[in-house]
């Protein structure tokens, strides 16, 4: 299979929409400040590749040292940090992924790499992280190993930023104004679900990977724990990590917002280990974590080969580490991003961007309340649920939730004050606002599921549900069907579909 297609980063001017600001790389109201973190390179080795590494060079057995000693002579041209197992595998597992990489043949199919022992550990020992002391130096050396025929591929780790277009100061109103709660086709019917055993998401696990939240919002349940990673210590990290938790598991009470799937447990998880984004390695640890019939939330997208944001699965890590979070019966919502980016372009061809990695993939729809009301900007913004403008679209993009105008906890233009612990919203919005409605979804179904027959669904089984039930998409002004961006789930559908979805092969708690 012929190596990913490069292409030179383009620049990235901005202009005024509406109350933020739209760039190349796609729209975002929010000027999100990177941590000081340093660049380095995830180098994807070849199944059949035998070379190891160490914490300062690769290594191997007889057979694969002038592999090693080729690969070691790119890194000697710069400064190198350390080289280290990117899903932070220990040695020994790196040691058995030598020892069977060598028997491997080339090119061999997948039934005959699995029937040779190829697991999750093997493919994820494969991934190793090359950490410059200069960040101008990781592209660099990206390159250079890219070319070499050991590699299957290289490339600089991106650096994600939430996936949302903005928040700006306006009036307050809360639980009244969760029109996304409502009954389809306004909203997905979570209010419906609520009436029925376990449909609150109860016995469920929600896991939200982004960079920070104010876990102390007097709106969200007490005991939410980090588990695992750094914050970012950002207000408009802990903004955006606030309004998610805030969609779906703010409390039922006499004030604030009430969460979609609330009667589901949260965790949270940072981006950044070891000092810098890894994204699949965030996600394998909540997978260790969490079991069958739990969610993991992937709030971030990154830009992609045109410099626009595309969802986190283009990358080959990310990926890998989905596909392991589903097989373990771990449904993964992702948003698909805001660079009004088409998945389906043949730049993004055997990219995570055109194949399944089992992940509900989401994307921004125009909600029922479809006009800006920013001040001196009182405008339609199109037809709902048809695609919003900066939503990225595709085959791979399943199902879609609002985009704009969803009411939750954080940044304080509904209500603001000297405590970020009070703070709401009337205006979260992007695929970032649109994943965790979804999730919530997906959280209530889980719910039922276990109330009513004691198992959960496979993953597939969720998403099959929520597209073959949902709201179909609409057709706009410049946004036909052909941008997919799939359905707005439907619960009060879809929750009938729970019982003949279940089956034997439904994975075990």
């Amino acid at each position: 299979m012929a190596k990913r297609a490069k292409k030179r980063p383009t620049s990235t001017k901005t202009k005024s929409a509406a109350g933020g600001n739209e760039s190349a790389a796609g729209y975002s109201n929010a000027d999100y400040s990177l941590p000081e973190v340093p660049d380095y390179v995830v180098v994807e080795l070849k199944y059949e590749n035998p070379v190891a590494y160490t914490d300062v060079r690769f290594a191997g057995p007889t057979e694969a040292e002038s592999t090693a000693d080729r690969l070691n002579k790119i890194l000697s041209k710069f400064n190198v940090t350390e080289l280290r197992s990117h899903f932070g595998q220990k040695t020994a597992a790196v040691r058995r992924r030598s020892a069977l990489a060598g028997q491997l043949p080339t090119a061999a199919s997948a039934s005959k790499l699995e029937a040779s022992g190829v697991d999750t550990e093997f493919i994820h020992s494969g991934f190793v992280e090359v950490v410059p002391t200069k960040s101008a130096d990781a592209a660099k050396i990206a390159k250079l190993l890219n070319d070499d025929d050991s590699v299957w591929e290289a490339y600089v780790a991106p650096r994600p930023v939430p996936a949302i277009s903005g928040s700006q100061p306006g009036s307050r109103n809360f639980e009244p104004a969760q029109g996304y709660l409502h009954s389809a086709p306004n909203g997905i019917g979570a209010i419906d679900a609520w009436s029925l055993a376990g449909g609150k998401g109860d016995g469920v696990t929600i896991c939200d990977i982004e960079g920070n939240w104010q876990l102390s919002h007097e709106d969200l349940p007490r005991g939410i724990k980090l588990i695992g990673g750094t914050v970012i210590d950002n207000l408009r990290w802990r903004n955006h990590g606030t309004a998610v938790l805030g969609e779906m598991v703010s409390l039922p009470n006499k004030f604030g917002t009430v969460g979609i799937s609330h009667g589901a447990k949260a965790v949270v998880q940072s981006a950044i280990i070891n000092g810098v984004f890894n994204t699949a390695g965030a996600l394998m640890n909540a997978v260790n974590r969490l079991k069958a019939g739990d969610v993991i939330l992937i709030e971030l997208h990154a830009k992609g080969p045109n410099d626009k944001y595309v969802a986190m699965q283009y990358w080959n890590d990310v990926f890998s580490a989905i596909v392991a979070a589903t097989a373990k019966g771990i449904t993964v919502v992702e948003a698909a991003g805001n660079g009004n980016e088409n998945f389906d372009l043949p730049i993004f061809r055997n990219t995570g961007l055109q194949k399944d990695s089992g992940a509900i993939v989401v994307g921004a729809g125009i909600p029922p309340t479809n006009y800006f009301d920013f001040p001196n900007s009182y405008a339609s913004i199109g037809v709902p649920r048809s695609r919003i403008w900066f939503s990225n679209y595709g085959k791979i993009v399943n199902v879609q939730a609002w985009g704009w105008h969803v009411t939750t906890l954080g940044y304080g233009d509904a209500q603001g004050g000297a405590s970020e612990d009070n703070w709401y919203t009337h205006r979260f919005s992007g695929t970032s606002s649109a994943s965790p409605i979804v999730t919530g979804a997906v959280a209530c179904l889980q719910g039922r599921s276990l109330n009513k027959n004691g198992q959960p669904l496979l993953p597939n089984k969720i998403r099959q549900i929520l597209m073959n039930t949902g709201t179909p998409q609409v057709a706009g002004p410049g946004v036909p069907l052909s941008q997919q961006i799939g359905p707005q789930p439907n619960l009060s559908a879809a929750i009938k579909q729970v019982q003949i979805h279940v089956s034997r092969s439904s994975p075990q708690r």
